[in-house]
């Protein structure tokens, strides 16, 4: 993932995103930890960073029309639709969508966007980007391009404990958050006790240990941290069966 940001929301917004999205275990292209003294930044920016990237958060603030490098950036991003399918995440920060400038409004009235500030924060913003980028990863490598956890206890898998954990699982309330995301951990964590740890889906395990880490099992119902888990699990069944 590549992060356009103007420097002047470097130590705000822009840490905090590359934060949770390291700990999501998502590889991201950061200027302070790619680029090195002498390195041409447009070069290496816009012609290696943007070009060999699919995702890009671009956060949008009134920082971001004051500064030329990353107003350019933002254009070569959308450039880059012209020529290959990528995922733009826009986040605002500390403005409304009213308040950009006409021409981004334009640009951006068909983007599903957030706003945030410096209350919010930007935690569930980088759970909707992890979302979207397991779903992505589901529908590029799996056969089964609708796959659910149900469909997974209903076939014949091998391991019968797993399989009997899967069917309590689907057995548990919708609104039961706490209980289905606690049943998930389970699985998980006998998974990797007893079939060890693929590195082809090592970011799997980061993004399972990381929601752990600061849910504590205990999640609010407008979260995306089930769904999460949810994607996650199937990408590790799938890997194992």
């Amino acid at each position: 993932m590549f992060m356009c940001f103007s420097s002047g929301d470097r130590y705000t917004v822009a840490k905090s995103c590359l934060y949770h999205l390291k700990n999501f275990g998502i590889n991201v292209w950061y200027d302070y930890h790619e680029l090195i003294l002498g390195d041409g930044k447009k070069e290496k920016n816009f012609e290696y960073a943007i070009k060999n990237n699919q995702y890009f958060l671009i956060l949008y603030s009134n920082n971001l029309f004051k500064s030329p490098c990353a107003i350019e950036e933002e254009k070569r991003i959308f450039n880059e639709l012209n020529t290959r399918n990528i995922t733009i995440f826009p986040l605002l920060y500390n403005i409304k969508f009213t308040e950009l400038p006409i021409s981004y409004q334009n640009k951006l009235e068909n983007y599903i966007y957030n706003e945030v500030d410096d209350t919010k924060g930007t935690l569930s913003s980088i759970n909707q980007i992890v979302t979207k980028i397991l779903i992505d990863k589901i529908n590029k490598t799996m056969y089964d391009k609708t796959p659910t956890l149900s469909n997974y206890s209903k076939k014949n898998l091998s391991d019968d404990y797993i399989k009997q954990l899967l069917d309590t699982y689907n057995h548990i309330s919708d609104e039961n958050f706490n209980a289905r995301i606690t049943m998930l951990f389970a699985i998980y964590y006998y998974i990797k006790c007893n079939y060890g740890i693929d590195q082809k889906i090592n970011y799997v395990y980061k993004i399972i240990e990381y929601l752990f880490a600061f849910t504590k099992l205990n999640i609010e119902h407008n979260h995306k941290e089930l769904i999460i888990a949810e994607l996650s699990m199937i990408i590790l069944l799938d890997t194992i069966f």
